[in-house]
């Protein structure tokens, strides 16, 4: 009986969860688009929130030099929106939609911009040094120019607008940022009585072995979720952020991850068998001991990630990503048999020997 009460506890804390945590405040999603002066003069930002703006209808708003500093935008729906002369430095706009957008001379220096859509936006002069996935990111029509800052910290060019299907115009040059610029005050979390959402918060972090098989977690945002050897067969994890979550021993029988954030996940020794990871990012993912056996991992990003002593016989690769993925001798490839050096080599991974 009291397992059945906790394990009611936590689903509820976790659907309040994802409610809290992936849902704009009203009264912040206003202010930012009626007051950006009172936007920017906000305080500092509580130690380990950021302001959250997941999903928030921002269609042709004018949000020119606001501070959106380490912001969560992902998926926001931007199109259209003048971003021009912004700070969007560090903030995550996954699956952001900002077709048409004006970004140009923001600062998204290290954004990460997963799947997220430009398309025939402006960048002109925009700052993308340090921006994470770009490669991931939809550029079809968008407008660079020689004082767009590229990731490596060099100027773009009309070859490389070319090859992301970009226009690319020449303007007076200006001058190289010197580093990426500091991070300006953040705003404090969605300024509600922070009371529910640190409740909330705990509840989350306590997830060690609950039982919530087919429970939905569809775009949740688990970022560094406690999850070690929860029951979590059929779940569905479809586009979750689980980023660093820890999930060790966790039974993922039949889950469904298809195109979910795991980058440096903790998924050591989880029963992954069957499971949907089509799309799947798990950069630096630790899947040591994990069983993958007949699991789907088309076009999956497993660039860096630990799998010694993975199981992945009968497991659909078609298209993943093993560079400098880490395998041993006790890795089983799809074939059942034992990983050798020079499958690794094919691969681009790396072969570790015991």
């Amino acid at each position: 009986m009291n397992n059945i009460r906790t394990t009611g506890i936590l689903t509820i804390g976790m659907v309040l969860l994802y409610q809290t945590v992936s849902a704009y405040d009203p009264a912040t999603l206003n202010l930012l688009k009626n007051n950006i002066p009172a936007w920017n003069a906000k305080p500092l930002a509580t130690p380990g929130h950021t302001v959250d703006l997941s999903r928030a209808p921002l269609e042709n708003a004018d949000l020119s030099i606001a501070c959106l500093v380490k912001a969560n935008l992902k998926g926001a729906f931007m199109k259209g929106a003048k971003l021009s002369d912004a700070n969007i430095q560090g903030a995550n706009l996954r699956w952001s939609m900002m077709e048409k957008a004006d970004l140009s001379r923001a600062n998204m220096a290290d954004a990460n911009l997963f799947e997220a859509n430009f398309e025939n936006a402006n960048l002109k002069g925009t700052n993308l040094k340090g921006a994470t996935f770009i490669e991931q990111a939809n550029f079809s029509g968008a407008t660079f120019s020689n004082n767009t800052i590229l990731p490596s910290g060099e100027r773009a060019t009309s070859r490389w607008s070319t090859m992301h299907n970009a226009k690319f115009v020449s303007e007076p040059e200006s001058a190289m940022p010197t580093s990426n610029t500091s991070p300006a005050p953040e705003h404090s979390a969605p300024y509600t009585s922070g009371t529910q959402t640190e409740e909330i918060t705990e509840t989350g972090k306590s997830m060690q072995q609950a039982a919530l098989p087919n429970e939905n977690f569809e775009n949740a945002s688990l970022d560094n979720a406690e999850m070690e050897n929860a029951n979590l067969i059929n779940a569905n994890f479809h586009k979750a952020d689980l980023e660093s979550a820890r999930m060790h021993g966790a039974n993922l029988q039949g889950a469904n991850l298809d195109r979910a954030f795991l980058k440096g996940t903790d998924l050591s020794n989880t029963n992954l068998s069957k499971a949907m990871l089509y799309g799947t990012v798990l950069n630096g993912a630790n899947l040591s001991g994990a069983n993958l056996e007949g699991a789907s991992l088309l076009d999956a990003d497993l660039e860096g990630a630990r799998l010694d002593g993975a199981n992945l016989k009968g497991a659909n690769i078609m298209d993943a990503n093993f560079n400098n993925a880490k395998l041993s001798p006790l890795t089983i490839l799809p074939s059942g048999e034992h990983a050798t050096e020079k499958w690794a080599v094919m691969k681009q991974a790396i072969f570790v020997k015991p």
